[in-house]
């Protein structure tokens, strides 16, 4: 006889459900949530008979926050009844926890963790899911604690809660941040949905795994107290307690989201599932790595590093290891040569504390580790006393991949939290300031490009290239490496048609791992080994790279002139890119400052000395003040310029504004040299006095200008040239007299100043420099000419001072 539809609902049911579980406690189980919810139905029907019945109830009962509450009171108190507790757990469940007054304090937290996961559901922003879970905590604590949530937090309440918040933010970021990345495969999604591929039920899951993340003992003591928690976790049944309150999350997720009484069922079903699971015996699995595996960038272990991927779970599951060796022929249960240095487990955690079930269980950091065959270990632990371990193992061979670029001349890539090498938007540091620094001239770019080697899987070539701009690195949305036009080196290649070539050419020392990126692979080299002489070893030669003439000039954006790139300067990116046997792209990115604009360097003379003349100090001169007293200043200017071109002349922010500082010195014919304080006026000095670090007057021209072109923005107006006061010279320290009177920071050394009655021969030198960084002969510096004058001390020979 065939089945009516009654009876194949009942069957579809009982074949989801677990084996020990009856029709008859799950449909009473079922009741007891339709009779709760069916009252809250009933209401919400008796209001849509009526409009305005409706907006009368609606303006007479505005929402509040307590009403969510006390509906989820209402939708879930039947549930944590002694009689539908029981029916809900299995057999072993009930002999675990025994009468019930010794759980009771469980039955009243499952509630707590029905509301809260309930009420998560229905939170549209963060603030608000910090809310729920305000209640939440405070719904955890009044079980140990009735006066809470009636009086003022204490401090020690405060601070749990604060860090309890920290936790869950740490947990839901990724979330969020996972949700955001999807926004980048618009295309992909688009194309699943209309394959048929994308439906209501796609990442239904992904939430859920949030309670399990966030419900770690340390949070489990967050939310308790310590008192409580310390109590509390030597009882078998807190466990147990923990992996019910999981899935009472679950289920007020599940049943938050609920929208027909189909999807209340299912939900049930899910719930009685997942209790089951509480009492699975532990279960250990490692599904990767295997095989021939690449190492990968990974912000978790701030290097390179493969992740584990697996099973951690069971009854009573308190915490899971990872560990890694060598293989050398040993069983997993040895426990010879096992190492945890840099394991890293999600969360941050010195042990994986949270069951994983075909997922992430965390990553091997490999950044130091040479190619070859490794196993790693996952152990998987038991709250349960005198419960043995249950380990597993897995054997991969490690692919290295060290394709990075880590310094352009002598600037580092900035490292620390959240950089490095790795980090396409990683700046380059002057090592002394760290200050982003700009490059210029003929640059060496170091780093490693090296990939190897397992199934016959080797490098194959590499080469460097620069594109114009800032442009995305891998890994960030818009990569394109046909963006990068500019060959800055190679492809430097080690395959070859004849395989000692190949060999050669493959030896250790030409291994680019922290070397010169900008490098050739000759064959030219000899070397002397006693008597024998091995000819032509191919081996890599570095070269500095030539910016100047390397990079373009004459840039164009669209049909006008590129503004931000004139003289061969300006925002690049580099690029490195390493390609494998089998055909596989390595890249790694940097972005770089290139300055290469010139640095004007000019002395023009002393302000009110006519050029070709003499410099006379006398009673009647301009430049001594009436009787020539040794107790102030003689001012003089001394004029020239010190201008170094902005690298981009619409930015005058650093690194863009890279000058750094310009001297002056006088040095008297065959006697010393002074240097000369930086000053505006003889009083105000900058911190280090002999340093100007401001441009003064400006060359009136500029490199590569911008053109005028018809239909394209103007091009910024050039000043006329001009000298400008570089600083004021005291003049007294030409005076043997009154040079004695002269304050620091002058340091005038002996046989410097003129005895009143002679004169002598002086040079004047100006010395500029800015920022930038190269391996060359700096072109980013420069001296003027010796600028000489004679100078005569006309002062009466006993002086008045």
């Amino acid at each position: 006889m065939a089945k009516g539809p009654k009876e194949k609902l009942e069957a579809a049911i009982k074949a989801e459900l677990p084996d020990d579980v009856t029709m008859e406690d799950f449909q009473f189980v079922l009741q007891q949530l339709l009779d709760a919810w069916r009252p809250i139905l009933q209401e919400d029907l008796e209001l849509s008979k009526s409009a305005e019945r409706l907006i009368k109830e609606t303006e007479q009962h505005p929402h509040t926050c307590e009403d969510e509450q006390l509906l989820a009171d209402r939708l879930f108190a039947p549930l944590v009844t002694e009689e539908v507790a029981l029916r809900t757990l299995d057999a072993k469940a009930r002999e675990i926890l025994g009468p019930i007054d010794q759980w009771r304090w469980c039955l009243r937290k499952i509630l707590c963790c029905f509301r809260f996961g309930w009420l998560l559901s229905r939170a549209r922003t963060f603030p608000v899911a910090v809310y729920y879970l305000y209640r939440y905590w405070l719904c955890i604590r009044r079980l140990f604690d009735d006066t809470i949530g009636n009086r003022p937090l204490t401090v020690d309440e405060r601070a749990d809660f604060r860090q309890l918040v920290a936790n869950f933010a740490t947990v839901f970021k990724p979330y969020l941040e996972n949700e955001a990345r999807t926004t980048d495969r618009a295309t992909e999604l688009a194309d699943d949905a209309t394959a048929g591929n994308l439906d209501c039920h796609v990442g239904g899951d992904a939430a859920e795994s949030l309670f399990e993340k966030f419900l770690t003992p340390v949070n489990a003591e967050l939310l308790m107290g310590k008192e409580a928690f310390a109590k509390l976790r030597q009882d078998p049944r807190f466990w147990f307690c923990r992996c019910w309150c999981l899935c009472a999350f679950r289920f007020g997720w599940c049943l938050g989201r609920a929208r027909t009484l189909f999807d209340l069922v299912r939900c049930l079903i899910a719930y009685f599932v997942c209790l089951r699971r509480c009492f699975q015996p532990l279960t250990c699995q490692i599904t990767k790595p295997v095989g021939c595996t690449d190492e990968e960038v990974n912000q978790n272990v701030g290097g390179l590093a493969v992740t584990a991927v697996g099973t951690a779970t069971g009854g009573f599951f308190d915490h899971y290891t990872l560990e890694w060796r060598k293989v050398e022929g040993l069983p997993c249960s040895d426990d010879s040569g096992w190492q945890s240095t840099g394991v890293a487990y999600p969360g941050g955690t010195p042990t994986g504390t949270v069951s994983v079930v075909n997922g992430v269980l965390g990553w091997i950091n490999t950044t130091v580790l040479p190619a070859g065959s490794y196993e790693i270990r996952l152990c998987v632990y038991s709250s349960l006393p005198n419960v043995a371990r249950t380990c597993c193992c897995t054997q991969f061979s490690l692919f290295k991949v060290l394709v990075w670029i880590d310094h352009v001349a002598d600037a580092p890539v900035k490292t620390g939290p959240g950089f490095g090498p790795f980090n396409p938007d990683s700046p380059l540091l002057i090592p002394s300031t760290n200050d982003v620094a700009s490059v210029g001239c003929c640059v060496t770019v170091s780093g490693s490009a090296f990939v190897g080697e397992c199934n016959n899987r080797k490098i194959k070539c590499f080469e460097l290239r620069a594109g114009i701009g800032f442009l995305p690195g891998p890994g960030q949305m818009g990569f394109n490496p046909a963006d990068y036009s500019i060959l800055l080196s190679g492809p430097v290649c080690y395959t070859d048609p004849d395989p000692q070539i190949e060999a050669g050419k493959r030896a250790q020392w030409n291994q680019v791992i922290g070397k010169p990126l900008t490098t050739n692979l000759v064959d030219s080299i000899d070397i002397q080994l006693g008597n024998i002489t091995i000819h032509d070893l191919w081996k890599l030669r570095p070269f500095c790279w030539p910016s100047d003439p390397g990079l373009p000039t004459n840039v164009m954006d669209g049909p006008c002139p590129d503004s931000h790139h004139r003289c061969r300067s300006g925002k690049y990116t580099l690029l490195l890119h390493v390609t494998d046997t089998l055909g596989n792209d390595y890249y790694d990115t940097q972005q770089v400052w290139f300055d290469n604009k010139p640095l004007t360097v000019e002395f023009a003379g002393l302000a009110g000395l006519p050029g070709c003349t003499d410099l006379h100090i006398g009673l009647n001169t301009q430049f001594v003040p009436p009787g020539a007293p040794c107790n102030i200043p003689w001012p003089v200017g001394i004029l020239g310029i010190a201008y170094d071109e902005y690298i981009d002349e619409s930015d005058l922010n650093p690194p863009s504004d890279n000058f750094d500082f310009y001297i002056l010195q006088i040095t008297r014919q065959g006697g010393p040299t002074l240097q000369i304080p930086i000053t505006p006026d003889l009083i105000n000095y900058g911190p280090d006095p002999f340093k100007g670090t401001t441009r003064v007057g400006d060359p009136g021209t500029r490199c590569d200008p911008v053109p005028l072109v018809v239909g394209c923005p103007p091009p910024p107006p050039i000043p006329p040239k001009f000298d400008g006061i570089l600083t004021l010279l005291d003049l007294r320290i030409f005076d043997a007299t009154c040079a004695l009177s002269v304050p620091a920071p002058y340091v005038i050394p002996a046989g410097f100043p003129l005895k009143r009655g002679t004169c002598c021969g002086y040079a004047f030198q100006l010395y500029a420099r800015d920022r930038t960084r190269s391996d060359s002969v700096s072109c980013h510096e420069a001296w003027t000419p010796p600028w000489a004058v004679c100078i005569c001390n006309d002062l009466p020979g006993d002086g008045n001072g």
